[in-house]
């Protein structure tokens, strides 16, 4: 259901000149291959929202719940103000099922820590009625290197996962978040049934390991891996490293 905007907003990242910022944040990041594999988009915030309805209409935008109008009046007319469900999250991608449907679309802010801390928003926002828990990202793109190597590594978050498929770690999906519901664990037990926790080095990784292995550790062949310090994933590893270079600290 989210086709024709996809193509829109992929086709806007590399023609429209206000989605400039978000292809240098790309450039630095990830090559073309990737841009391309994981089809990223822009999403024009309200003030360019023509840039994308005169490709595809405002009724498309609505009937997706990323464009919103009401009416209101004045002391001199009625007048309708428009708002744009990813308003501050111009980058967006797509989130597919294990078949390549795509079920969501999720936006990046580029947006500082701190001006994200002001604003009271987080890094990534979804489409509206997505259930995170009932997908895993990266699955449909990963799934042949899997089964070939039967096992796979879990981290948090996308960019964790395209930016290793980038440097060569095919067999890695991401939970989206540093918990795993029972239907992720169902979908990757399809494929594997050996899983390698490669969740961020903090707090909140670390609590995300210890449930998951309590609720699941019964269930399947689950093992916490870490990287070694000073790097808080996957990410941030591979962007200063190669995959010769990769090393894990295994714990039980």
């Amino acid at each position: 259901m989210f086709d024709k905007i996809l193509e829109s907003c992929t086709y806007l990242l590399n023609n429209f000149p206000e989605a400039q910022l978000c292809k240098d944040y790309l450039n630095k990041r990830l090559n073309e291959d990737s841009q391309k594999t994981f089809e990223f988009g822009y999403i024009p915030n309200i003030n360019n929202i023509k840039s994308i309805t005169s490709i595809i209409g405002e009724d498309e935008l609505k009937k997706n719940k990323l464009l919103f109008s009401r009416e209101i009046e004045d002391s001199l007319f009625p007048r309708t103000i428009h708002s744009c469900y990813f308003e501050d999250y111009p980058l967006i991608m797509p989130f597919k099922d294990p078949y390549g449907k795509v079920v969501a679309l999720v936006g990046r802010t580029l947006l500082s820590d701190e001006e994200r801390s002001l604003k009271q928003i987080s890094k990534y926002k979804n489409t509206q009625d997505f259930k995170k828990g009932n997908y895993v990202f990266g699955l449909f793109e990963n799934k042949k290197s899997i089964l070939e190597k039967d096992c796979v590594y879990v981290v948090e978050g996308q960019f964790d996962v395209i930016k290793s498929v980038e440097s060569g770690l095919t067999n890695i999906v991401a939970l989206g978040s540093s918990n795993m519901s029972y239907y992720q664990l169902s979908l990757i037990a399809r494929y594997t049934n050996n899983i390698f926790l490669l969740l961020d080095n903090d707090e909140a990784g670390e609590k995300g390991r210890k449930r998951i292995i309590d609720k699941f550790g019964k269930l399947s062949n689950i093992r916490n891996m870490y990287l070694p310090d000073p790097y808080k994933d996957i990410d941030e590893f591979f962007s200063q490293n190669s995959y010769d270079d990769l090393s894990f600290i295994i714990k039980d």
